[in-house]
């Protein structure tokens, strides 16, 4: 059991973190890794990202609604 606890843990560590572009198209995946981050349970480059992201697709939904007002 521990065992593959450990290479699961080694998996997940050597993985890229996920970009803005990636976390704008999957808003609750970014919002729970802001809730992770914000816990303490998740850190790194990823909660940078998970917040740009977030970022990223309100301004491209507040676009969307400026650009319909012409």
């Amino acid at each position: 059991m521990s065992r593959s606890v450990v290479i699961i843990l080694l998996v997940t560590a050597c993985s890229q973190p996920r970009s803005a572009d990636y976390f704008a198209a999957h808003r609750k995946e970014a919002e729970s890794v802001i809730a992770a981050c914000a816990a303490g349970a998740h850190r790194g480059r990823e909660c940078e990202t998970a917040h740009a992201g977030i970022a990223s697709a309100k301004r491209d939904q507040r676009m969307k609604l400026y650009r319909r007002s012409f």
